[in-house]
């Protein structure tokens, strides 16, 4: 039997403060300032590896309430300041399945590059799926 909502919430809180305490990860929510503060959606840096490669992963999602109006483009660019100017580090990949055509948008929207596209990467939903890959190094970001 699969865990509860509660139990899923559990697990990725503990996941998260985890990942904080060991530098591996950074997640972040963001809330609307008007009351009454809704969820906004999720920003993560995950997999930070440090020495010699100095790269993560980013990640987000955002409320279906939040689509459409700038708040993915401005939470992933808050992102990529995090990770080039207080992380210190040089690169930031991003991986999308070729239809989510909103992620593709912010992606380029923020200065990613595409690099190329791997194919069957993460199994989701029960299926394989290919992702298109995106790239931004430090030296491409905005001081």
């Amino acid at each position: 039997m699969g865990q509860t909502l509660d139990q899923l919430f559990d697990d990725r809180l503990a996941r998260t403060h985890n990942a904080a305490a060991d530098s591996s990860a950074a997640r972040l929510a963001a809330f609307a300032l008007a009351p009454p503060h809704p969820l906004i959606g999720f920003f993560s840096l995950n997999n930070i590896v440090r020495g010699i490669f100095q790269s993560t992963d980013a990640s987000w999602i955002v409320s279906a309430d939040s689509i459409n109006q700038g708040f993915a483009t401005e939470g992933v660019a808050a992102l990529l300041d995090i990770a080039f100017h207080t992380l210190g580090l040089h690169r930031v990949q991003a991986n999308i399945i070729p239809t989510n055509l909103a992620s593709l948008r912010v992606a380029r929207k923020v200065g990613f590059r595409e690099e190329g596209r791997a194919l069957r990467m993460l199994k989701i939903a029960d299926q394989w799926q290919d992702h298109l890959m995106f790239a931004k190094l430090a030296d491409e970001h905005p001081t």
